[in-house]
C-alpha cells in the first residue's frame, strides 16, 4: 500500500491529496489502546476511508507533523474510575461515570456494547466517538462492577 499524501490546510484541517484532488479528512486510530502509534484510518466527511497510515514513521517530516497535529485534535481516551449509573432512554444508553478528571455523563447507542480488551480492560465508545477506558474491571468498586456486569459476556 502506498503512503497517502497528507498535509494540513491553512485552516488546520488534515487533508489527503490524490489524483490532483484534495479531500478534507479526519484521522481515526484503528487500535487506540493495543497499538496507539500505528494504523490510522483517514476518513472523509461521510466516514469513507480515503487513506491508511500503517506507521507514521514512514511518512516524510511534514506529513508526519500534520498527522500528529490532527491526532492531538482528535477524540481522546478518557479513563473511567467508577460507574455511577447506566440507564436506557429510547435508543440510547446514558452512562454516569467518574473519570480521572471528575464526573461525566455520556451516551451510547443501545446496540453499542463495551469491548473487552486483551489486557483485561474495557473500551466504550460514545455517540460522539470519544473513547472511555476501564483499565481493570477488578479495580472498580462493587457497584461499578455490578453495573458493568450486565454488558459482559
Amino acid at each position: 500500500m502506498s503512503l497517502p499524501d497528507i498535509n494540513l490546510s491553512r485552516s488546520g484541517q488534515l487533508q489527503v491529496i490524490s489524483g490532483g484532488k484534495t479531500t478534507a479528512v479526519r484521522v481515526q486510530p484503528c487500535f487506540p489502546l493495543s497499538q496507539p502509534g500505528r494504523f490510522f484510518s483517514l476518513l472523509d466527511c461521510e466516514g469513507n476511508e480515503v487513506g491508511m497510515v500503517e506507521n507514521p514513521a514512514d511518512l516524510d517530516a511534514a506529513a508526519r507533523a500534520a498527522l500528529e497535529t490532527a491526532l492531538a485534535d482528535a477524540a481522546f481516551t478518557i479513563k473511567v474510575t467508577a460507574i455511577e449509573s447506566i440507564e436506557n432512554d429510547i435508543d440510547l444508553r446514558i452512562w454516569k461515570v467518574v473519570t480521572a478528571a471528575g464526573s461525566r455523563t455520556f451516551e451510547t447507542r443501545l446496540g453499542s456494547w463495551p469491548r473487552k480488551l486483551e489486557d483485561g480492560g474495557v473500551l466504550i465508545q460514545d455517540v460522539a466517538e470519544d473513547l472511555y477506558h476501564i483499565e481493570d474491571i477488578n479495580a472498580l468498586d462493587a457497584k461499578s462492577r455490578q453495573l458493568l456486569w450486565a454488558f459482559s459476556d
